[in-house]
């Protein structure tokens, strides 16, 4: 049976999430931020870090700093996707610490990163699109994706998890997890898009209510985990949605983009 629930914590006044089955296996430092305990100003208060939207480096790289204090990671190692809603992924190799942090962004445009290098965190960016986590505690490889409805649709979950499989991964020995997302009751879709996630993943992915349509991210990535072969129990869905809980997360559609991003990073220890 798939598990839900993240475990929020808390540290030096910043809440972020942890996934309760990769602290167990060990050997890794996984968390997803909230937008507690930074300093960016409204409407980005205080956990921020889109740059894009802000046009605040020094609050991104202050806000960067307290959440890998708080997370346990060190953040001048750190590689950032170059995000372009795609379904990309990119093997994260020790030269390209820094990237996207404190030097040029990767050359590579990508939605997820992977990596067998210990110490190299890699880091997404997300404000309702979904958080992916996958960790292999006995080959020893992790990898993150930025999926929003398109790379969802491209099977980013699945690709994400062939790569790993490329890798040396075994399927039987991948956790993996769907972050904090905007969730189907808030995430409307078109007529067009419906018919995307109908023809890929089936009727189930998609609500009606009112004549209006609705896409559930959280049961197409996690379907698509299942289909690529991750064993059910080694699947966790957080089910936090971020367009209704205002208090911890920044949400695009909720606030209309004038909103800032959350975090995800995961890296080999």
């Amino acid at each position: 049976m798939i598990k839900t629930g993240f475990s929020i914590h808390e540290k030096n006044g910043v809440s972020f999430l942890k996934i309760p089955s990769f602290e167990k296996a060990g050997g890794v430092c996984c968390a997803f931020s909230t937008r507690i305990g930074g300093v960016s100003k409204k409407p980005y208060n205080t956990l921020n870090f889109s740059r894009k939207r802000e046009q605040n480096q020094h609050n991104f790289i202050e806000n960067l700093a307290r959440f890998s204090a708080a997370a346990g990671f060190d953040e001048k190692q750190a590689v950032c996707i170059n995000y372009a809603h795609s379904a990309k992924i990119h093997l994260a190799v020790k030269s390209d610490a820094g990237r996207g942090v404190i030097s040029e962004p990767l050359h590579n445009v990508c939605d997820g990163l992977y990596t067998i290098a210990a110490g190299l965190p890699l880091i997404s960016f997300h404000a309702d699109c979904a958080p992916l986590f996958f960790y292999d505690p006995i080959r020893r490889a992790a990898a993150v994706c930025h999926a929003g409805w398109r790379g969802i649709a491209e099977h980013f979950a699945r690709i994400s998890i062939d790569t790993l499989c490329s890798a040396g991964c075994g399927k039987s020995d991948i956790l993996a997890a769907v972050g904090p997302c905007i969730s189907v009751k808030y995430f409307e879709i078109g007529e067009d898009v419906k018919k995307v996630f109908e023809t890929e993943f089936g009727k189930s992915v998609v609500r009606e209510r009112d004549g209006r349509y609705y896409a559930d991210l959280n049961k197409a990535c996690t379907d698509d985990m299942l289909s690529a072969g991750i064993l059910p129990e080694n699947i966790t869905d957080a089910r936090l949605c971020t367009y209704e809980n205002k208090e911890l997360f920044f949400s695009h559609r909720r606030d209309k983009g004038q909103t800032g991003a959350m975090a995800a990073v995961i890296a080999l220890v």
